[in-house]
């Protein structure tokens, strides 16, 4: 998580990551845009916020210094996990993925999920 929060050190915090964050343009709040996410990490405070990144990279594609944001955030997931953070959500899907190789359980051939996950 170090190495990941280091990378951090280089943000500017000039904000240019948020316009084309599609979690950001939806729900117009600082706490969820990457520059929001990025402030959190390098705080050394993980929070359920970080599941609200989509990992679609956008954000790395309009920072001018080239942070890969969505990496750092898959770090800091990964050590949420480790810390026994993780949400109710990822452990089903992760339960889900062990007993029967997809994130939503058992299914019958045509039946869709009553619950969806995303990663």
């Amino acid at each position: 998580m170090e190495k990941a929060k280091k990378k951090l050190e280089d943000c500017s915090r000039c904000g240019l990551c948020k316009a084309n964050c599609p979690v950001f343009r939806i729900l117009l709040k600082e706490s969820y845009s990457p520059r929001g996410r990025a402030i959190l990490i390098s705080e050394n405070r993980l929070d359920d916020l970080l599941h609200y990144c989509v990992l679609c990279k956008s954000c790395e594609l309009s920072c001018p210094v080239g942070i890969e944001l969505p990496d750092i955030i898959r770090a800091a997931r990964a050590e949420m996990v480790k810390s026994g953070a993780e949400t109710d959500a990822n452990r089903k899907m992760i339960k889900n993925i062990r007993e029967h190789g997809n994130p939503f359980g058992k299914l019958k051939k045509g039946e869709t999920p009553k619950e969806l996950y995303c990663c």
